[in-house]
């Protein structure tokens, strides 16, 4: 859950000109740097917002560890009575069966990793409107303290009190943005549903 580290960088030092600093001349000196910092990475995945989409996900993950492992007891019950009919099965009859086992072990494999994958974006998608709402914030912040560039926190070595506004910009995120839904990617086959209605013909 790390679609933030472009805009991370991005941040290391990063001027605001669009909303706030003031353009000047070419040939003529920059001005006076007003500076403020943010940990970004606090901001985001601290927020009410990031923790409603771990929650999720978490729930999300649990129920589907579920259903998988229901799943795979029922793969391990059909390659136990597959061996036990190798030596009264006729060898076309025992192919056969053997021919399905796997095709249902595949099919599991490719419907949890189809999951997975409709889970990484689900993910990042939410958070990416995490992200978004957090930079306009900083954005607001430092605009109302005039301030013409702003720094990542992890990347000054000295500071003084008053230049972090993260825990303003927290604070400000969670009233604006307290969660976000992350989409269920139900969409994918449930893992081994075919297979489960061959398991029921047999």
């Amino acid at each position: 859950m790390r679609p933030l580290a472009r805009s991370l960088a991005a941040l290391g030092l990063l001027a605001l000109a669009a909303g706030f600093a003031p353009l000047y001349a070419a040939g003529t000196a920059p001005p006076a740097p007003v500076i403020v910092m943010v940990d970004m990475q606090a901001l985001v995945y601290g927020s009410k917002a990031a923790k409603s989409v771990q929650a999720q996900m978490d729930r999300q993950r649990e129920t589907f560890s579920k259903e998988v492992a229901e799943l795979e007891d029922q793969l391990q019950r059909a390659r136990t009575d597959l061996d036990r009919q190798r030596n009264v099965m006729p060898p076309d009859q025992l192919e056969a069966k053997s021919r399905e086992f796997q095709a249902r072990l595949e099919e599991l494999d490719r419907n949890v990793q189809a999951r997975q994958r409709a889970w990484q974006e689900a993910t990042k998608n939410a958070m990416d409107q995490v992200q978004e709402a957090a930079l306009k914030v900083v954005a607001e912040i430092a605009a109302e303290r005039q301030a013409n560039l702003v720094i990542q926190k992890a990347a000054v070595i000295l500071g003084t009190d008053g230049f972090d506004i993260t825990a303003e910009a927290l604070q400000r995120l969670d009233q604006r943005l307290s969660s976000v839904t992350l989409a269920d990617p139900k969409t994918t086959p449930a893992p081994g549903a075919a297979a489960d209605g061959k398991a029921k013909k047999n």
